[in-house]
């Protein structure tokens, strides 16, 4: 006890709560870029411009937040290896920053 107080150690989430927290992170992604798009084209000039630029920033922290997840599952529970490796590779598969940049290189 330090100074009256006692400390406790806290336990972090299970391989299956970190699994589909980091899932939950991806699909928030998808539906922030989706919806970015979606409803930035029924509003003014300024509107869209602003919906665009928040859907897109929500979207490319919640896809680096899912890869996160996904490298930090790979290494602390190895025996769902095969769950982590599928949300690291979907997370970098429908990265925001990775649909961008294909679509500046083709135009």
């Amino acid at each position: 006890m330090i100074f009256g107080m006692e400390i406790k150690a806290r336990r972090g989430l299970s391989g299956s709560q970190l699994y589909w927290v980091g899932l939950g992170c991806l699909g928030l992604a998808v539906a922030a870029f989706a919806g970015s798009f979606t409803l930035g084209t029924s509003l003014d000039p300024r509107g869209a411009v602003l919906v665009l630029v928040i859907g897109l920033v929500v979207s490319v922290i919640a896809s680096i937040i899912a890869a996160i997840l996904g490298i930090a599952g790979l290494v602390a529970f190895p025996p769902l290896r095969g769950r982590f490796i599928v949300l690291l590779v979907l997370s970098l598969l429908l990265s925001p920053l990775l649909w961008l940049g294909l679509i500046a290189a083709v135009l």
